[in-house]
């Protein structure tokens, strides 16, 4: 569902707050990358990590591909029409957006940030996941 897939909504205006949860995430990323390989979704990691060489992936889906997976995902008693499901969606992307920007700089989805970008709208998650895969194992 949207709410457990999804960041917190970041707001500037608890900005010591967020300092704060960003410094602590921050050392946990930075530990588990010193500890073993890892996959991690989110985060700023592609920023935070940029000094272990992490291979930074976007992945991205049409609008219609994603108010449909939100769809498929729903539990039974959460009942969105497509117009609430696509607006929470900008919604959330637009505050995932926002926090990337404040934490790099950097917009957020800039295709110069990353190593790869994976449209997700014609192809099963599953099957790129697969792919994404096999090509950092022939990296490593």
């Amino acid at each position: 569902t949207i709410g457990n897939s999804f960041y917190a909504i970041f707001n500037p205006m608890t900005e010591n707050l967020e300092a704060n949860i960003y410094a602590e995430q921050n050392n946990i990323l930075v530990d588990m990358a010193k500890k073993s390989s890892c996959v991690i979704i989110g985060r700023c990691a592609d920023y935070i990590l940029k000094e272990y060489n992490p291979f930074k992936i976007f992945i991205y889906s049409d609008m219609k591909t994603k108010i449909n997976r939100c769809i498929e995902k729903a539990p039974e008693h959460e009942n969105l029409s497509e117009k609430q499901l696509r607006h929470q969606i900008l919604n959330i992307d637009k505050n995932r957006a926002k926090y990337y920007q404040f934490i790099t700089g950097s917009k957020w989805g800039d295709k110069l940030n990353y190593d790869l970008c994976v449209n997700t709208s014609s192809v099963l998650i599953k099957d790129a996941a697969e792919y994404i895969g096999k090509m950092i194992e022939n990296r490593i």
